[in-house]
Protein backbone atom coordinates (compact mmCIF):
# COMPACT_ATOMS: atom_id res chain seq x y z
CA UNK A 1 0.00 0.00 0.00
CA UNK A 2 1.10 3.56 -0.63
CA UNK A 3 -0.13 7.06 0.08
CA UNK A 4 0.03 9.59 -2.76
CA UNK A 5 0.00 13.19 -1.52
CA UNK A 6 -1.06 15.66 -4.21
CA UNK A 7 0.36 19.05 -3.26
CA UNK A 8 2.23 17.10 -0.62
CA UNK A 9 5.20 19.44 -0.19
CA UNK A 10 3.03 22.22 1.24
CA UNK A 11 2.43 23.11 4.88
CA UNK A 12 -0.10 20.33 5.51
CA UNK A 13 1.63 17.82 3.28
CA UNK A 14 4.99 18.05 5.01
CA UNK A 15 3.35 17.40 8.39
CA UNK A 16 1.38 14.49 6.91
CA UNK A 17 4.60 12.96 5.58
CA UNK A 18 6.25 13.42 8.99
CA UNK A 19 3.43 11.57 10.74
CA UNK A 20 3.40 8.82 8.12
CA UNK A 21 7.14 8.26 8.56
CA UNK A 22 6.68 8.05 12.33
CA UNK A 23 4.08 5.33 11.79
CA UNK A 24 6.27 3.26 9.52
CA UNK A 25 5.11 0.87 6.84
CA UNK A 26 3.50 2.37 3.76
CA UNK A 27 5.30 3.89 0.79
CA UNK A 28 4.77 7.63 0.31
CA UNK A 29 4.66 9.51 -3.00
CA UNK A 30 4.76 13.31 -2.82
CA UNK A 31 3.55 15.23 -5.88
CA UNK A 32 4.05 18.98 -6.17
CA UNK A 33 5.21 21.77 -8.44
CA UNK A 34 8.97 21.93 -9.13
CA UNK A 35 9.35 25.28 -7.36
CA UNK A 36 8.03 23.84 -4.09
CA UNK A 37 11.06 21.58 -3.84
CA UNK A 38 13.39 24.55 -4.17
CA UNK A 39 11.86 26.22 -1.13
CA UNK A 40 11.37 23.02 0.87
CA UNK A 41 14.01 20.35 0.18
CA UNK A 42 13.03 16.74 -0.21
CA UNK A 43 13.20 14.39 2.76
CA UNK A 44 15.92 11.78 2.42
CA UNK A 45 14.10 8.57 3.20
CA UNK A 46 13.80 5.40 1.10
CA UNK A 47 10.06 5.28 1.77
CA UNK A 48 9.42 8.67 0.16
CA UNK A 49 9.39 9.29 -3.58
CA UNK A 50 9.01 12.78 -5.04
CA UNK A 51 7.32 13.63 -8.33
CA UNK A 52 7.44 17.09 -9.86
CA UNK A 53 4.20 17.75 -11.73
CA UNK A 54 1.53 20.34 -12.45
CA UNK A 55 -1.67 18.44 -11.74
CA UNK A 56 -3.71 20.76 -13.97
CA UNK A 57 -1.80 19.49 -17.02
CA UNK A 58 -3.60 16.58 -18.72
CA UNK A 59 -1.82 13.29 -18.11
CA UNK A 60 0.74 14.80 -15.72
CA UNK A 61 0.09 12.06 -13.15
CA UNK A 62 0.09 9.10 -15.50
CA UNK A 63 3.64 8.14 -14.53
CA UNK A 64 2.40 7.26 -11.04
CA UNK A 65 0.91 3.77 -10.87
CA UNK A 66 -1.89 3.11 -8.40
CA UNK A 67 -3.04 -0.15 -6.89
CA UNK A 68 -6.64 -0.58 -5.68
CA UNK A 69 -5.58 -0.35 -2.01
CA UNK A 70 -3.58 2.89 -2.39
CA UNK A 71 -4.89 6.17 -0.96
CA UNK A 72 -4.74 9.56 -2.69
CA UNK A 73 -4.61 12.63 -0.43
CA UNK A 74 -5.54 15.65 -2.57
CA UNK A 75 -4.13 18.63 -0.65
CA UNK A 76 -3.15 20.88 -3.55
CA UNK A 77 -4.37 24.47 -3.46
CA UNK A 78 -3.42 28.00 -4.38
CA UNK A 79 -2.88 30.36 -1.47
CA UNK A 80 -4.87 33.52 -0.81
CA UNK A 81 -2.38 36.37 -1.11
CA UNK A 82 -3.88 39.88 -1.25
CA UNK A 83 -3.80 41.37 -4.76
CA UNK A 84 -1.92 38.42 -6.24
CA UNK A 85 -2.96 38.30 -8.97
CA UNK A 86 -4.75 41.64 -9.17
CA UNK A 87 -7.08 40.48 -11.93
CA UNK A 88 -8.47 37.17 -13.16
CA UNK A 89 -8.58 35.69 -9.67
CA UNK A 90 -11.40 33.24 -10.42
CA UNK A 91 -9.37 31.67 -13.23
CA UNK A 92 -6.25 31.70 -11.04
CA UNK A 93 -7.83 29.65 -8.27
CA UNK A 94 -9.83 27.39 -10.59
CA UNK A 95 -6.70 26.21 -12.40
CA UNK A 96 -5.57 24.17 -9.41
CA UNK A 97 -8.84 23.60 -7.54
CA UNK A 98 -11.07 22.71 -10.49
CA UNK A 99 -8.86 21.74 -13.43
CA UNK A 100 -6.40 20.01 -11.11
CA UNK A 101 -9.13 18.08 -9.30
CA UNK A 102 -10.66 17.02 -12.60
CA UNK A 103 -7.30 15.61 -13.70
CA UNK A 104 -6.76 13.83 -10.36
CA UNK A 105 -10.16 12.15 -10.67
CA UNK A 106 -9.52 11.15 -14.28
CA UNK A 107 -6.12 9.70 -13.38
CA UNK A 108 -7.58 7.69 -10.50
CA UNK A 109 -10.26 6.29 -12.79
CA UNK A 110 -7.69 5.28 -15.40
CA UNK A 111 -5.65 3.59 -12.68
CA UNK A 112 -8.62 1.74 -11.20
CA UNK A 113 -8.25 3.37 -7.78
CA UNK A 114 -11.19 4.67 -5.73
CA UNK A 115 -9.69 5.92 -2.44
CA UNK A 116 -9.60 9.72 -2.12
CA UNK A 117 -9.18 12.16 0.75
CA UNK A 118 -10.01 15.63 -0.53
CA UNK A 119 -8.99 18.80 1.30
CA UNK A 120 -11.47 21.62 0.80
CA UNK A 121 -11.95 24.65 3.09
CA UNK A 122 -14.50 26.21 5.41
CA UNK A 123 -14.42 29.22 3.08
CA UNK A 124 -17.05 27.46 0.99
CA UNK A 125 -19.64 28.51 3.60
CA UNK A 126 -19.59 32.30 3.37
CA UNK A 127 -21.93 34.29 5.67
CA UNK A 128 -23.04 32.24 8.65
CA UNK A 129 -26.71 31.45 9.12
CA UNK A 130 -25.95 28.97 11.90
CA UNK A 131 -23.21 28.96 14.59
CA UNK A 132 -21.31 26.73 14.80
CA UNK A 133 -21.60 25.84 11.12
CA UNK A 134 -22.54 22.20 10.44
CA UNK A 135 -21.47 20.46 7.24
CA UNK A 136 -25.03 20.95 5.93
CA UNK A 137 -24.63 24.74 6.06
CA UNK A 138 -25.36 26.42 2.68
CA UNK A 139 -22.32 27.20 0.53
CA UNK A 140 -22.22 30.87 -0.45
CA UNK A 141 -18.53 31.86 -0.45
CA UNK A 142 -17.33 35.45 -0.26
CA UNK A 143 -14.88 35.27 -3.16
CA UNK A 144 -12.99 33.36 -5.86
CA UNK A 145 -11.02 31.05 -3.58
CA UNK A 146 -14.16 29.75 -1.89
CA UNK A 147 -15.98 29.54 -5.23
CA UNK A 148 -13.19 27.41 -6.70
CA UNK A 149 -13.43 25.00 -3.79
CA UNK A 150 -17.22 24.74 -4.17
CA UNK A 151 -16.70 23.78 -7.82
CA UNK A 152 -14.03 21.25 -6.84
CA UNK A 153 -16.31 19.72 -4.20
CA UNK A 154 -19.01 19.39 -6.85
CA UNK A 155 -16.63 17.43 -9.09
CA UNK A 156 -15.74 15.11 -6.23
CA UNK A 157 -19.39 14.64 -5.26
CA UNK A 158 -20.30 13.79 -8.85
CA UNK A 159 -17.56 11.15 -8.95
CA UNK A 160 -18.85 9.66 -5.69
CA UNK A 161 -22.43 9.63 -7.04
CA UNK A 162 -21.23 7.89 -10.20
CA UNK A 163 -19.58 5.17 -8.13
CA UNK A 164 -16.09 6.07 -9.36
CA UNK A 165 -14.62 6.87 -5.93
CA UNK A 166 -15.18 6.74 -2.21
CA UNK A 167 -14.11 10.07 -0.75
CA UNK A 168 -13.66 11.77 2.59
CA UNK A 169 -13.81 15.57 2.23
CA UNK A 170 -12.37 17.82 4.92
CA UNK A 171 -13.31 21.45 5.49
CA UNK A 172 -10.73 22.81 7.95
CA UNK A 173 -10.67 26.18 9.64
CA UNK A 174 -7.54 28.31 9.26
CA UNK A 175 -4.65 25.86 9.65
CA UNK A 176 -1.91 27.00 12.04
CA UNK A 177 1.25 25.61 13.57
CA UNK A 178 5.03 25.85 13.44
CA UNK A 179 6.18 27.09 10.04
CA UNK A 180 2.97 28.89 9.11
CA UNK A 181 3.35 32.53 8.15
CA UNK A 182 1.37 34.15 5.31
CA UNK A 183 -0.84 36.96 6.58
CA UNK A 184 0.37 36.31 10.13
CA UNK A 185 3.67 37.99 9.25
CA UNK A 186 2.01 41.40 9.64
CA UNK A 187 0.83 40.52 13.14
CA UNK A 188 4.18 39.06 14.17
CA UNK A 189 6.08 42.16 13.03
CA UNK A 190 3.78 44.36 15.11
CA UNK A 191 4.38 42.12 18.12
CA UNK A 192 8.16 42.23 17.65
CA UNK A 193 8.15 46.02 17.48
CA UNK A 194 5.78 46.45 20.41
CA UNK A 195 3.29 48.31 18.27
CA UNK A 196 -0.50 48.37 18.75
CA UNK A 197 -2.38 45.38 17.35
CA UNK A 198 -5.66 46.62 15.83
CA UNK A 199 -8.59 44.25 15.59
CA UNK A 200 -11.32 44.52 12.97
CA UNK A 201 -14.23 45.15 15.32
CA UNK A 202 -14.39 44.88 19.12
CA UNK A 203 -12.93 41.37 19.21
CA UNK A 204 -15.90 39.80 20.96
CA UNK A 205 -16.27 37.16 18.23
CA UNK A 206 -14.60 33.75 18.23
CA UNK A 207 -12.29 32.97 15.32
CA UNK A 208 -11.52 29.27 15.42
CA UNK A 209 -8.26 27.70 14.18
CA UNK A 210 -7.12 24.12 13.65
CA UNK A 211 -3.59 22.80 14.04
CA UNK A 212 -1.62 21.36 11.16
CA UNK A 213 -0.81 18.25 13.20
CA UNK A 214 -4.49 17.68 13.97
CA UNK A 215 -5.27 17.98 10.25
CA UNK A 216 -2.58 15.52 9.23
CA UNK A 217 -3.88 13.09 11.84
CA UNK A 218 -7.39 13.44 10.37
CA UNK A 219 -6.04 12.40 6.97
CA UNK A 220 -4.47 9.29 8.46
CA UNK A 221 -7.63 8.39 10.37
CA UNK A 222 -9.70 8.69 7.19
CA UNK A 223 -7.24 6.48 5.32
CA UNK A 224 -7.34 3.90 8.11
CA UNK A 225 -11.13 3.76 7.79
CA UNK A 226 -11.07 3.31 4.01
CA UNK A 227 -11.95 6.90 3.03
CA UNK A 228 -15.56 6.83 4.23
CA UNK A 229 -17.89 8.96 2.13
CA UNK A 230 -18.70 12.18 3.94
CA UNK A 231 -17.83 15.82 4.54
CA UNK A 232 -16.16 16.74 7.82
CA UNK A 233 -15.42 20.05 9.47
CA UNK A 234 -12.14 20.34 11.37
CA UNK A 235 -11.46 22.94 14.05
CA UNK A 236 -10.30 23.48 17.60
CA UNK A 237 -12.45 23.32 20.71
CA UNK A 238 -13.22 26.05 23.24
CA UNK A 239 -11.95 28.96 21.15
CA UNK A 240 -11.46 32.24 23.06
CA UNK A 241 -12.73 35.55 21.76
CA UNK A 242 -10.38 37.40 19.43
CA UNK A 243 -9.64 39.96 22.13
CA UNK A 244 -8.83 37.22 24.65
CA UNK A 245 -6.72 35.38 22.07
CA UNK A 246 -4.62 38.41 21.18
CA UNK A 247 -4.26 39.56 24.78
CA UNK A 248 -2.93 36.18 25.89
CA UNK A 249 -0.71 35.86 22.81
CA UNK A 250 0.89 39.25 23.52
CA UNK A 251 1.42 38.27 27.16
CA UNK A 252 3.17 35.04 26.18
CA UNK A 253 5.37 36.79 23.64
CA UNK A 254 6.56 39.34 26.20
CA UNK A 255 5.73 42.18 23.82
CA UNK A 256 4.77 45.74 24.79
CA UNK A 257 1.99 45.66 22.18
CA UNK A 258 -1.60 46.45 23.13
CA UNK A 259 -4.81 45.22 21.53
CA UNK A 260 -6.85 48.02 19.94
CA UNK A 261 -10.58 47.57 19.35
CA UNK A 262 -12.01 49.33 16.27
CA UNK A 263 -15.42 49.89 14.62
CA UNK A 264 -15.61 46.86 12.34
CA UNK A 265 -17.99 48.51 9.87
CA UNK A 266 -15.59 51.42 9.40
CA UNK A 267 -12.43 49.34 8.96
CA UNK A 268 -14.14 46.95 6.56
CA UNK A 269 -15.52 49.89 4.59
CA UNK A 270 -12.01 51.29 4.20
CA UNK A 271 -10.65 47.89 3.18
CA UNK A 272 -13.42 47.46 0.61
CA UNK A 273 -12.51 50.84 -0.86
CA UNK A 274 -8.83 49.93 -1.02
CA UNK A 275 -9.74 46.63 -2.61
CA UNK A 276 -11.41 48.46 -5.50
CA UNK A 277 -7.94 49.73 -6.38
CA UNK A 278 -6.32 46.35 -5.61
CA UNK A 279 -4.20 47.78 -2.80
CA UNK A 280 -5.93 46.37 0.30
CA UNK A 281 -3.53 44.68 2.76
CA UNK A 282 -6.05 41.86 3.23
CA UNK A 283 -8.17 39.88 0.80
CA UNK A 284 -11.98 40.28 1.01
CA UNK A 285 -12.25 36.59 1.88
CA UNK A 286 -10.11 37.41 4.91
CA UNK A 287 -11.38 40.77 6.13
CA UNK A 288 -15.08 40.14 5.53
CA UNK A 289 -15.08 37.45 8.23
CA UNK A 290 -12.61 39.09 10.63
CA UNK A 291 -15.25 40.45 13.02
CA UNK A 292 -17.73 37.59 12.60
CA UNK A 293 -18.29 34.49 14.68
CA UNK A 294 -16.32 31.88 12.76
CA UNK A 295 -16.60 28.39 14.20
CA UNK A 296 -17.37 24.95 12.87
CA UNK A 297 -19.34 22.06 14.32
CA UNK A 298 -16.80 19.23 14.52
CA UNK A 299 -19.07 16.61 16.07
CA UNK A 300 -19.29 14.53 12.87
CA UNK A 301 -15.50 14.06 12.64
CA UNK A 302 -15.38 13.09 16.30
CA UNK A 303 -18.24 10.62 15.91
CA UNK A 304 -17.35 8.99 12.59
CA UNK A 305 -13.55 9.17 12.52
CA UNK A 306 -12.66 9.21 16.19
CA UNK A 307 -10.86 12.51 15.59
CA UNK A 308 -10.44 14.90 18.51
CA UNK A 309 -8.40 18.13 18.22
CA UNK A 310 -5.41 18.18 20.54
CA UNK A 311 -4.30 21.81 20.26
CA UNK A 312 -5.79 25.10 21.45
CA UNK A 313 -5.90 28.29 19.41
CA UNK A 314 -3.47 30.31 21.54
CA UNK A 315 -0.93 27.49 21.52
CA UNK A 316 -1.12 27.22 17.72
CA UNK A 317 -0.64 30.94 17.22
CA UNK A 318 2.29 31.06 19.63
CA UNK A 319 3.92 28.03 17.96
CA UNK A 320 3.70 29.80 14.60
CA UNK A 321 5.22 32.92 16.18
CA UNK A 322 8.08 30.97 17.74
CA UNK A 323 9.01 29.40 14.41
CA UNK A 324 8.84 32.86 12.82
CA UNK A 325 11.28 34.13 15.44
CA UNK A 326 13.52 31.16 14.76
CA UNK A 327 13.52 32.01 11.06
CA UNK A 328 11.75 28.81 10.13
CA UNK A 329 8.33 30.17 9.18
CA UNK A 330 7.32 30.47 5.57
CA UNK A 331 4.38 30.41 3.26
CA UNK A 332 2.93 26.89 3.05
Amino acid sequence: MKHVLIGGNGFLGRETVRQMLERGGAEIVVVDLPESFVKFPKVTNPRVTYVEADIAAPGALDGIALQPEDVVHHQATKLIIPNQPRFGRDAFFRLCAVDGTREVLAWMKRQGNRNLIFWSTDMVYGPAIQIPRPESHPRHPFGPYGRSKVAAEDLVNAAVAAGDITCTTFRPRLILGPGRLGILEVLFKLIDKGRPVPLIGPGENRFQFVSVSDCARASLLAADKGCPVGVYNLGSENSPTEYELMTEFIRRSGSRSRVIRTPGWLVKGILRGLNLFKIAPMDPEQFEIADLEVSLDISAAKRDLGWVPEHEDTDMLYAAYQSYRDGAASLP
